[in-house]
């Protein structure tokens, strides 16, 4: 008696448990990842609500192409921190706590997010305006 050779054809190839394999090599993956935790603060966003009378101009604080200004004047990071000190947002409540920051232009993020943390540092309450077309 001859002893006959079992050949496996393609379709009779075990593939049940490959299914497994790749559902536990994803959740290995998943769990093995670090993912990158960006750093923030917290800050206080004004009520949306519109007053019929604005008796004085808000503080306002401009990011146009790189470029900061503070009501109208240019100037660097410091100098922002040194004029936000000298309003002492702190004390301040309410309306008079609020501090308008605009961007248009290409504004990068590090700039942005610099001059949003002296804001706050500051003890102001931010009031963000983004400008809409143009580019």
């Amino acid at each position: 008696m001859a002893r006959e050779k079992q050949r496996f054809g393609i379709e009779d190839l075990p593939v049940a448990s490959f299914s497994d394999l790749a559902f536990l090599l994803i959740i290995f993956f998943i769990l093995t990842t670090t993912l990158v935790a960006t750093r923030g603060f917290l800050t206080e966003f004004p009520a949306g609500e519109r007053s019929e009378k604005q008796e004085k101009k808000a503080t306002t604080v401009s990011l146009r192409d790189g470029r900061i200004s503070f009501n109208g004047a240019e100037m660097d990071l410091p100098k922002l921190a040194h004029e936000l000190a000298a309003l002492k947002l702190h004390d301040r409540t309410g309306d008079d706590k609020v501090v308008v920051l605009e961007a248009s232009g290409r504004v990068e993020y590090q700039n942005y997010f610099e001059v949003m943390a002296t804001i706050t540092q500051s003890g102001g309450t931010l009031c963000i305006v983004r400008e809409t077309g143009g580019e």
